[in-house]
């Protein structure tokens, strides 16, 4: 339930985890940082700001409301956990790559082009999924074609406030979008929560046609100039990354071992386009430094546990303890309202509680629920606001981690990677959660209190969820703590960061 921050203050300690509009969408596919500080002589570029938050925030609702109706959609398509996740995890790809994409194609087309394409697929998409609503494959393909348009409006505010703007300023801005994340979250779990219980969870498709009414604003306040700087999108390459995390997902639905095949095909290929194309979506040098790719293995076991949790925790909650969507909603707030103070004030929380720090103990909180799981709806909901902090804690020094060795020339398409391996991760960590809960394994039901069929597997998710984490925070400890002991350069900047 966390968002990585845009352009994260390393030295802070700040920034939580996105999904969608991550420093991928600041920094072209081609690595070089967007031009900031240029505003186009005679306009003013803070006339489109509101638009564009605007945007950031409505389609970040649509999107979390509709992760947040996994449960009624299922309940009403009679679909396994497993089947209905798929709306959810293809969809948080698509968004992963869209940033990317967007981002490069905002250097040679005008934002407010881009933004008519997005307003436009996501009508379609919206229209599709409202009309086919009684056939998951149709819902399923107007949640894709609808999300191709989310993830251009989600990614543009970022793309455009750092075209524009520097300094101080453009600090704000994009301190606007990570304090707008929690909100837009706790609002698209609120609406679609009470949507499914007093109307019907297809409204959802009907809630973003609204925002045609922006339209005007639109054409009036974005301006239609572009600099024409961006040297192309490497879309075979971000073909074969959708086609390696679609796999492993499609895999994870039954384990039809035939999955593996594309996976393997378009790994050998990556890595050879990798290496042999110097256009390539990420350097090849960039897997023979130790603390990134180091990092690329922490965030895909960590973050992938960060959405999971957020897609279980509605179906825990109504099926332990037989809650409507409207309440178990509700019970949301308090996680994202912590998430928006931690945002707000980050750096000295940071001061008090390191990233280290704030995960183990929000592991603690998880394991915690586990235990007593059957006996309150307490426990889960505090571990679900302990996670706001601690994932949000860790983003940012995690990623200073990463960076600690990257020449500053490919510090920027190193950051639009690293989110992009977050963005692919927390859709599988969504697969995995979902293909447990429909295979309902009980493996340690023992260690919670109370029992309950219910109860009995979903305290063993949790507890699963609690190895995953404790495996990212032991890897994170022994790579670095070898880099460390290896490399004088990289132990000073890591003993200055912590």
């Amino acid at each position: 339930m966390n968002h990585p921050e845009k352009t994260p203050d390393l030295a802070s300690g700040a920034g939580p985890e996105s999904a969608a509009s991550t420093p991928a969408a600041a920094v072209p596919a081609n690595g070089t940082p967007a031009a900031a500080g240029r505003p186009t002589p005679g306009v003013n570029p803070r006339r489109a700001v509101p638009v564009l938050l605007f945007l950031f925030i409505f389609c970040l609702v649509v999107d979390q409301g509709f992760k947040f109706t996994s449960q009624p959609m299922a309940a009403a398509l009679s679909l396994s956990e497993s089947t209905v996740s798929l709306q959810a995890t293809l969809t948080g790809v698509l968004i992963g790559i869209g940033a990317v994409v967007y981002s490069a194609l905002a250097d040679s087309v005008a934002i407010r082009k881009l933004l008519y394409l997005s307003l436009g697929l996501i009508v379609v998409g919206s229209v599709i999924g409202f009309v086919g609503s009684a056939s998951f494959g149709v819902v399923l393909v107007g949640r894709v074609v609808q999300t191709a348009g989310l993830a251009a409006a989600e990614t543009l505010y970022v793309v455009y406030v750092t075209k524009h703007f520097q300094g101080v300023e453009l600090k704000k801005y994009l301190g606007f979008s990570n304090m707008s994340f929690q909100l837009a979250s706790l609002i698209g779990t609120l609406v679609s929560g009470f949507l499914a219980t007093y109307v019907s969870w297809t409204w959802m498709f009907l809630i973003p046609l609204l925002i045609v009414l922006s339209l005007p604003f639109i054409r009036t306040r974005v301006p239609d100039d572009v600099e024409h700087t961006s040297s192309g999108v490497d879309v075979y390459g971000l073909f074969l990354v959708g086609v390696i995390a679609t796999g492993l997902i499609m895999f994870m639905q039954d384990f039809t071992w035939w999955w593996w095949i594309p996976v393997v095909v378009a790994t050998v290929l990556f890595v050879h386009h990798v290496r042999t194309n110097s256009r390539a979506l990420v350097d090849a040098s960039f897997f023979t430094n130790r603390p990134y790719i180091s990092a690329l293995v922490i965030v895909f076991i960590i973050y992938s546990v960060n959405l999971a949790f957020v897609f279980l925790f509605p179906f825990a909650i109504h099926g332990v303890h037989g809650m409507a969507m409207d309440k178990v909603s509700l019970l949301t707030i308090p996680g994202y309202v912590l998430g928006a103070s931690t945002a707000a004030m980050s750096g000295a929380v940071s001061r008090r509680l390191d990233s280290r720090q704030a995960v183990t103990l929000a592991l603690c909180l998880l394991a915690l629920a586990g235990v007593f799981i059957n006996v309150s709806v307490v426990a889960m909901v505090v571990a679900m606001a302990m996670f706001s902090v601690g994932f949000g804690l860790l983003y940012a020094p995690l990623m200073s981690s990463a960076l600690l060795l990257m020449p500053a020339a490919k510090s920027g398409v190193a950051v639009g990677f690293y989110n992009l391996v977050i963005n692919v991760a927390s859709p599988i960590g969504v697969a995995y959660t979902a293909m447990l809960m429909s295979s309902k394994p009980t493996w340690f039901a023992g260690l919670s209190v109370g029992g309950s069929a219910q109860g009995d597997y979903f305290s063993t998710i949790l507890w699963f969820l609690v190895g995953v984490t404790l495996v990212g925070l032991v890897v994170y400890r022994v790579l670095f703590g070898l880099i460390e002991r290896n490399n004088a350069k990289a132990a000073e900047r890591l003993t200055t960061q912590q």
